[in-house]
């Protein structure tokens, strides 16, 4: 039996799923900041901008539950 036929371990993630896992926690960051910029900018000078804050914090809770989901959290 060679080592790519076994299963890891119960609870290990892989290299390839735990990149993934930072690329969804890199984007979660990112949106979340993206969201409260617009958010102030659109209080301050450009109501548009609070439609893109709205759909750059469901960006982030996309991205975030993906997260969790990739490590087996959810």
């Amino acid at each position: 039996m060679s080592a790519r036929d076994e299963s890891p371990h119960e609870g290990v993630v892989r290299v390839r799923e735990a990149l993934i896992g930072l690329g969804f926690i890199w984007l979660t960051a990112v949106s979340t900041f993206g969201a409260a910029g617009a958010a102030v900018y659109g209080v301050r000078t450009s109501s548009e901008y609070v439609l893109v804050a709205v759909v750059a914090a469901g960006l982030a809770a996309a991205a975030g539950s993906a997260a969790l989901r990739t490590f087996g959290y959810r």
